[in-house]
C-alpha cells in the first residue's frame, strides 16, 4: 500500500470536532446536517427499536437493500448500503486501485484520501472544466452535487452530457446534500441507462444523524459488484439499518421545510455580506465559503473561547486560503449571534 500523502493543510480535517475542544459549543456552524437537529420522531422509534443490538446485523443489509431498490426503481444488484458514504468513497477507490483519478476541487476532501491510500494517479480541475465539456481521461471523475464547500451545484444535462461523452470514465456523484437544494440536480434516473454512472446517497444528514453512519451507492450492476467485493459482513450496524428503514416511511424534509430553510440562509449571508471585511461566496443550498480578514485557524478558537461558536476552518481545502471558512445555517437565532460575534470582531 502506497504512503499516505496529506494534502496542503498536513491532514484530512472535517466540521463537528468540538471533541477537540475543552469549551461549551452553543451553536455548530461547522457541519453540514439539516439544522433543526435530530427528528424526534426518528429518536423515539431508535429506543423502542434499541433491543436489536443483542443480535448480529443482517449479513448484507438485505432488508434495506431491497426497500431502496423498490423506492429507486432499480434492482437489488444495482444497490449497494454502506457505513455511510464516506465507507462507500473508500470501496470505490479500492474496486479501482492504481487507477487515475480526476476530483474538481476545492471538495470533499476523502476523495482525495482514499485515492492515495490505494494508490490512484490524482489530479485536480476547477468547476469550469465541466461546462467546457472537455474529454476526461480513463479512470474515475468525482463530483460532489451540491459541492461541498461552496454549495454550487451542476445542472444534470450537463452531467448527462459528461456521462454519455465519457464512456471510458466512471463518474461518482456524491449527492450527500441533493435534499438541501430546491432544483433537482439528481442523476439517479440515469442508473439504468449508463454504465459509468455511480450516485453516492447519505441517509443520515436529512435527520442530523450522522454518528449513526448510512449510505448507499446506485450503479450499474458490475459497478455494484466490484464494490460489494471490497465490503466486509456486517458492515452496517442494526440501529443504523433501523433508521434508514423509518427515513424511507417518513421522509424529514419536505418542501415547505426546504423553502424556510434556504430563506434563512439567504438572509443570514445577506447579513454576513455587510460586515467589512468579509466575502461571503453565493450558493444553492444552506452551507456555503465565506473568506475572512482573520486567518481561519485563529477565528475559528477565537469564535470557540470567547462565544462559544463552532465553525468550519476551510483552508485545508485544495485552492481555498488561509482565511477560508465554511458555515452551516442554522437557526435565525443563532444565524444572529454568530453575525454579532463577527461584527465584535472585525
Amino acid at each position: 500500500m502506497p504512503v499516505l500523502q496529506l494534502n496542503k493543510a498536513g491532514q484530512f480535517a472535517h466540521g463537528n470536532d468540538a471533541y477537540r475542544f475543552h469549551h461549551d459549543i452553543f451553536a455548530d456552524f461547522s457541519t453540514n446536517t439539516w439544522y433543526q437537529g435530530p427528528d424526534p420522531a426518528l429518536l423515539d422509534y431508535l429506543k423502542e427499536e434499541l433491543g436489536c443490538i443483542a443480535n448480529y446485523p443482517e449479513l448484507q443489509s438485505e432488508s434495506l437493500t431491497a426497500a431502496l431498490a423498490d423506492h429507486h426503481h432499480v434492482a437489488s444488484d444495482q444497490v449497494l448500503v454502506c457505513n455511510g458514504t464516506a465507507d462507500a468513497i473508500f470501496y470505490i477507490a479500492q474496486s479501482h486501485t492504481k487507477s487515475h483519478s480526476r476530483i474538481i476541487s476545492p471538495t470533499f476532501s476523502e476523495y482525495e484520501h482514499a485515492c492515495q491510500v490505494y494508490g490512484h494517479q490524482v489530479s485536480f480541475c476547477g468547476a469550469g472544466f465541466l461546462s467546457e465539456g472537455m474529454n476526461t481521461p480513463q479512470g474515475l471523475f468525482w463530483i460532489c452535487n451540491p459541492n461541498n464547500p461552496s454549495g454550487e451545484i451542476f445542472g444534470k444535462e450537463l452531467l448527462q452530457g459528461l456521462v454519455k461523452n465519457n464512456p471510458q470514465t466512471t463518474f461518482v456523484i456524491d449527492e450527500a446534500y441533493a435534499d438541501f437544494c430546491i432544483e433537482d440536480v439528481s442523476m439517479i434516473p440515469m442508473i439504468g441507462k449508463y454504465k459509468n454512472l455511480l450516485v453516492l446517497k447519505s441517509m443520515t444528514k436529512n435527520f442530523c444523524v450522522p454518528g449513526l453512519r448510512l449510505g448507499y451507492v446506485l450503479g450499474h450492476q458490475s459497478l455494484i459488484s466490484q464494490l460489494r467485493a471490497c465490503r466486509p459482513p456486517w458492515s452496517v450496524n442494526s440501529l443504523a439499518l433501523k433508521a434508514g428503514a423509518f427515513a424511507l416511511s417518513k421522509p424529514l424534509i419536505d418542501e415547505m421545510a426546504l423553502l424556510t430553510y434556504l430563506s434563512l440562509s439567504k438572509e443570514f449571508r445577506t447579513e454576513l455580506s455587510g460586515i467589512a471585511g468579509l466575502e461571503v461566496g453565493s450558493s444553492a443550498t444552506g452551507f456555503f465559503l465565506v473568506k475572512t480578514p482573520m486567518l481561519a485557524a485563529e477565528l475559528k478558537l477565537l469564535l470557540i473561547e470567547k462565544y462559544g461558536l463552532l465553525v468550519r476552518d476551510a483552508s485545508n481545502f485544495r485552492t481555498l486560503s488561509d482565511y477560508h471558512i465554511r458555515l452551516a445555517t442554522l437557526s435565525r437565532e443563532k444565524n444572529t449571534q454568530l453575525v454579532q460575534a463577527f461584527k465584535s470582531i472585525f
